[in-house]
């Protein structure tokens, strides 16, 4: 008696030692840069609400922020196609001749709208740090951060930025207004370049997507946290109300769950306050703020649209440091109300 051969068994590591995730994506749905928000490919979706980010440059998952459904990329193709998980991977295996690398077509940005350069393994980045001026003093004030506070953030005035690659040393005159934020993880010091009103280098950062901005000046225990889009907000926020600040190198990113564990191991209450993108047909900051609070339950809140503010360095700049402080405890305590009334 004789048996069909049937179809050969496929599986997942197999294809990604033909493929990376980023060229499935690319093919298949044809998206370019990531991350970013589309209409969803699974309904009717007439204002764009379905986010596609990755969280290493690496893997792929998707966010229906209508629906609240998520998950990987081979998650969200078997449900494109209505097949079960292994059929999935049968046709993109059939599909692997054509696939192309899309590894110098394809963008994975640190955020969705921003001016910087993030330099690899291969270039260092240096500064040389010149004397505060009353101007940078008056810079930082309007965003309600004091010469204190300044330094307590590691934040340093400069006059050149020094990059060197391939043995090469180049120094470049940095701009009138241009600092240099400094983290000190596991031991090794790491830079991130701010020149507030460049339009050509906004950044130049060394910091890896691990490294928290004022991680290391959090005490060790505490009632509220709140994470925030900026070092400068950050700082913002712990001055003007006392409350412990810090930020991701984007709100695009997302962190490693044991890492998130840590900070509610050590607070009662972690707060997402991302920036409030009003202006923009699609408000990222806000999407993305729900995106950070749903991952890891955390409590989402966000700058009303009434006082057009996108952040809140421009809360402070347009109303003043009270009110920024006002503005966070009403925030804070209208959401602690919603949440104990649904208990």
């Amino acid at each position: 008696m004789a048996f069909s051969q049937g179809l050969k068994t496929v599986d997942l590591e197999t294809i990604l030692n033909s493929v990376r995730e980023l060229d499935i994506l690319s093919y298949y749905l044809g998206i370019s840069n990531v991350p970013c928000i589309i209409k969803s490919p699974l309904r009717v979706d007439r204002h764009p609400s379905f986010g596609i980010y990755s969280r290493d440059g690496e893997r792929i998952y998707y966010h229906d922020f209508a629906t609240k459904d998520r998950g990987s990329i081979f998650q969200l193709l078997m449900k494109l196609w209505n097949v079960n998980y292994n059929n999935m991977l049968q046709i993109i295996s059939n599909d692997l001749p054509k696939i192309p690398s899309c590894k110098n077509n394809i963008k994975i940005t640190n955020d969705f709208n921003i001016s910087s350069k993030t330099y690899n393994k291969d270039t260092n980045l240096e500064c040389k740090i010149r004397d505060w001026k009353d101007y940078d003093f008056e810079y930082w004030e309007q965003f309600g951060i004091s010469e204190q506070w300044l330094k307590f953030g590691d934040i340093y005035p400069i006059s050149y930025i020094i990059l060197t690659k391939n043995g090469n040393r180049y120094s470049i005159p940095a701009e009138k207004y241009a600092y240099a934020y400094v983290e000190r993880k596991d031991g090794n010091i790491s830079l991130k370049i701010y020149q507030p009103f460049s339009t050509k280098f906004k950044w130049s950062n060394k910091h890896d997507g691990s490294v928290w901005d004022l991680w290391t000046k959090l005490p060790e225990k505490g009632e509220n946290l709140i994470i925030t889009s900026s070092r400068k907000d950050a700082l913002c926020i712990w001055e003007n109300t006392g409350i412990p600040a810090l930020s991701l190198q984007a709100e695009s990113y997302l962190p490693k769950k044991h890492v998130v564990q840590q900070l509610k191991d050590r607070f009662k209450n972690i707060y997402i306050l991302y920036d409030n993108d009003f202006q923009s047909d699609e408000n990222h900051g806000k999407i993305l703020g729900e995106m950070m609070a749903n991952e890891f339950n955390l409590i989402q809140i966000e700058i009303p649209n009434e006082y057009k503010s996108k952040d809140t360095s421009d809360l402070c700049k347009n109303y003043g440091r009270q009110f920024v402080k006002e503005v966070i405890f009403e925030l804070i305590k209208n959401k602690n109300n919603i949440n104990n009334d649904n208990k």
